[in-house]
C-alpha cells in the first residue's frame, strides 16, 4: 500500500483531481496500522446526511484517509491524494457561479448590499485573473437581522470542514456558490475572533505549495527504506 502511495504522490499535481487508493483488501487491523503510520493531522472535511462521508488529513500533505458509510454498519475506506478528497470536489462541482445579476434580497440592508457588491467585484477578478480575495464580515456594521440575510444568501453548507491551529479552530463552510467559502475562526471556548468570506477554489487553510506532493513522497520513501534494505541483504 505504501508503494502505491509513493507512486501516486510522485505523479500527482496540485491542479489535478484527487486520486483514490481503495483499501478494500486490507483487514481492519491493517487499516488501523496504516493510519497510525500516516498519522492524523488536525483537519477534517465531511458531508452529512444519508451519504455520510468524512476525510481526515494525515501528516503527509495532500494525503487523506477517507470513510464513506455504505450501509447501516458498513463503511468503505480509501486513501485520497489531492488538495481535497474526491467526494468534496464532487459536492462542489455543480455549484453555480456567483456572477449573476444582483437582484436585491427581501428587505436588504445597506451592509448586506455592500457585502454582496464587494463579493461580486472580487468574484469577477477571480474569474478573470485567478486572484483570490476575501471580505471581512467584522468590517461591516451588521445588525442581528443581517446575519440571517447573509445566511440566506450563502445557503446551507455544501461542505463542512475544520482545522485546528494552535489555540484556534478554523471552520470552513462551503456555500451554495462556486468558489465561495465562509470561514470562521474561534477559540477553544467557541468565541469568534474572525469571520470572513473567501473567494478561491480551495480554502487557504487547507492549501499547500505544489512541491508538497514530492515532499510527502520522500517521507513515504523513508518509511519504506528499512524494508528495501532488508530485501537487498
Amino acid at each position: 500500500m505504501l508503494l502505491t502511495l509513493e507512486r501516486v504522490l510522485l505523479g500527482q499535481r496540485l491542479w489535478e483531481p484527487p486520486r483514490s487508493i481503495p483499501l478494500t483488501n486490507l483487514t481492519p487491523d491493517e487499516k488501523e496500522s496504516l493510519l497510525r503510520i500516516l498519522g492524523e493531522d488536525a483537519a477534517i472535511i465531511e458531508v452529512t446526511g444519508e451519504m455520510q462521508q468524512t476525510a481526515v488529513r494525515t501528516m503527509l500533505s495532500g494525503v487523506w484517509f477517507a470513510e464513506e458509510k455504505a450501509g447501516e454498519d458498513h463503511f468503505t475506506h480509501m486513501i485520497e491524494v489531492g488538495v481535497l478528497s474526491s467526494f468534496a470536489l464532487d459536492r462542489l462541482a455543480d455549484l453555480p457561479s456567483m456572477i449573476v445579476p444582483l437582484t436585491p434580497l427581501a428587505s436588504e440592508s445597506v451592509a448586506i448590499s455592500a457585502v454582496r457588491q464587494e463579493l461580486l467585484e472580487k468574484e469577477r477578478k477571480w474569474d478573470r485573473e485567478g486572484v483570490a480575495g476575501n471580505v471581512n464580515s467584522h468590517l461591516h456594521p451588521f445588525v442581528p437581522l443581517d446575519y440571517e440575510r447573509l445566511a440566506s444568501f450563502l445557503g446551507p453548507p455544501s461542505l463542512i470542514g475544520w482545522r485546528k491551529e494552535g489555540r484556534y479552530r478554523w471552520w470552513l463552510l462551503g456555500t451554495q456558490w462556486k468558489d465561495l467559502w465562509r470561514v470562521e475562526v474561534r477559540t477553544q471556548k467557541g468565541r469568534e475572533v474572525a469571520s470572513f468570506l473567501e473567494i478561491r477554489r480551495y480554502p487557504a487553510a487547507l492549501t499547500f505549495p505544489p512541491s508538497a506532493f514530492a515532499v510527502s513522497a520522500r517521507r513515504v520513501q523513508r518509511l519504506l527504506q528499512p524494508y528495501r534494505d532488508r530485501l537487498q541483504e
